[in-house]
């Protein structure tokens, strides 16, 4: 029987190292009966969604999402290899942006062995790392706002937070013994990393140390939270000017030091998330304990040291004016 595999993120949960490594070691992989498909330009294979979701244009397939779908489980349906698909879209929530028809895509791939694998990180980790991001291509909405959503809704800008609910979602259409999890922040800490957990649940016969690894072993790395948070700020509702950028992200350095680690969130804000979504993810645990005995989502906390969004003060925007203003005068000159 075929089987199909599916990494469906979630987003910033080290998804394009994973993605990045397939792509590169298709051809080995291939050999092993683990078929990677190459699309596009893009190591991830966000292109097969957008029938579903709305996603730029550069990542359109020239059989469109669903019709690529219907030619790859077309092509090994009848075959014994493994399909591997991966794109965090997949696991998008709703709103604005869309959702995948899960419904839909188990039908393409009826007689397929369906698995699932999700990585999942304490949510407001999760919140500071989708504001980063949606800081990189427009203004992003304030965090206390961010905040109230993700309470609210359980949604953070169209992406679950509330993970009980996700796999309650996907367990209506696939086996839930059949989706795997793996906890962010215990895999970073792992001799693996997120990268070889998630080999490994693809399939255990996986060797990493044979695998040819992109450089460098990590991408599409977040900033700092604190200076692009201080840009934003300035610049008032367009984005940052890479002056501003620049001023934000040296004078955090000068004030606080350049290796100072820094949350987005308050402290107030980070034990209400931590405490609201307590109890869906001790449901969740007990829900995955039947396939995944002793699973949890591990809760790390900032450390001592750590500068919050409330400890910023006057100081470091009176740098910041100053370097705009050497900017501004050097510009004149």
């Amino acid at each position: 029987m075929a089987r199909l595999v599916l990494h469906i993120g979630t987003h910033k949960t080290g998804t394009t190292l994973v993605q990045n490594l397939l792509r590169d070691n298709a051809d080995r992989l291939a050999q092993s009966g683990l078929i990677y498909p190459v699309l596009g330009r893009h190591s991830g294979h966000h292109g097969l969604l957008t029938d579903w979701i709305a996603l730029p244009p550069a990542y359109t397939l020239p059989l469109g999402g669903r019709g690529t779908l219907e030619a790859l489980a077309r092509q090994w349906r009848d075959t014994d290899r493994t399909l591997v698909l991966s794109s965090e879209e997949f696991s998008r929530a709703g709103g604005r942006g869309g959702h995948v028809d899960y419904a839909e895509l188990t039908a393409i791939f009826g007689g397929y062995d369906i698995r699932v694998i999700c990585t999942l990180r304490a949510q407001w980790q999760f919140l500071q790392s989708v504001y980063l991001e949606l800081a990189r291509s427009a203004p992003p909405p304030r965090p206390a706002d961010l905040v109230a959503q993700a309470l609210e809704t359980g949604w953070i800008d169209g992406l679950w937070c509330n993970y009980d609910r996700m796999v309650d979602t996907l367990s209506r259409h696939m086996d839930p013994s059949r989706i795997h999890l793996i906890d962010y922040a215990g895999a970073t800490a792992s001799a693996q990393g997120v990268p070889g957990h998630i080999l490994q649940a693809i399939d255990p016969a996986i060797d990493p140390t044979t695998l040819a690894w992109p450089e460098g072993r990590r991408a599409n790395v977040s900033p700092a939270p604190l200076p692009v948070w201080a840009a934003h700020v300035v610049a008032g509702g367009p984005a940052p000017s890479p002056a501003t950028s620049r001023a934000a992200e040296e004078s955090f350095a000068l004030e606080y030091g350049p290796d100072r680690p820094g949350c987005l969130l308050t402290r107030d804000e980070v034990r209400r998330i931590s405490d609201h979504f307590a109890p869906s993810n001790q449901a969740l645990a007990q829900r995955v304990s039947r396939t995944q005995p002793g699973w949890t989502l591990t809760q790390p906390t900032p450390s001592q040291d750590t500068l919050h969004r409330e400890d910023i003060t006057a100081d470091l925007w009176i740098r910041i004016a100053r370097r705009l203003s050497f900017a501004v005068a050097e510009d004149a000159a």
